[in-house]
């Protein structure tokens, strides 16, 4: 019985010391939680739509965000990979308004390809240009975006899906938050 009322008050003292989130100023933005309980931003990065045509169109066309410089500011190591955590509003389901894509990098460019069709205008299979994410709830309308314990060396962005219900692929010039794993 004494080691019930013992562990009744050591379960009440970690509750009361719970790290508490910092408010989040953005919402549709990731950032990097810190292990002293700060917010950090990921690279914000000007990204262009770019449509690249293939074999004179007879290969159809793939549409790239591209950011022209060759690797983020943001770095972290492959083994210690940070907490990343996003504030939605509304009943939203994370995955559907989060997407982390690996970059292609050639020429000092990063470019995040967004879409793939063939000649006739049929879409293509991209599924392998994105890393797929689990979410974790933390508090109402926040979530910490849970990053594959397996992520390759390279070049990520989060790239924006939808603004006020409406797609962002028509925009020409579009921010993306990125980072590089090494």
């Amino acid at each position: 019985m004494k080691i019930i009322f013992l562990f009744v008050p050591f379960l009440l003292s970690v509750n009361i010391f719970a790290q508490k989130l910092p408010e989040i100023e953005f919402t549709g933005r990731p950032y990097v939680l810190t292990e002293n309980g700060e917010l950090e931003n990921l690279e914000r990065a000007d990204a262009q739509v770019d449509i690249k045509v293939k074999a004179l169109g007879y290969g159809g066309s793939e549409t790239y965000y591209t950011v022209f410089s060759p690797a983020s500011s943001i770095n972290f190591a492959k083994n210690n990979l940070p907490k990343i955590i996003i504030k939605l509003e509304g009943n939203v389901d994370p995955a559907e308004v989060v997407v982390l894509s690996k970059a292609i990098v050639k020429k000092e460019r990063r470019r995040f390809l967004q879409g793939s069709n063939s000649l006739v205008g049929k879409a293509r299979n991209i599924s392998d240009s994105f890393i797929s994410l689990d979410f974790k709830k933390l508090e109402e309308g926040v979530y910490q975006i849970m990053l594959p314990e397996n992520m390759e060396a390279g070049e990520y962005g989060f790239m924006p899906v939808i603004n006020n219900g409406k797609s962002l692929l028509g925009n020409s010039m579009v921010k993306i938050n990125c980072f590089s794993v090494e």
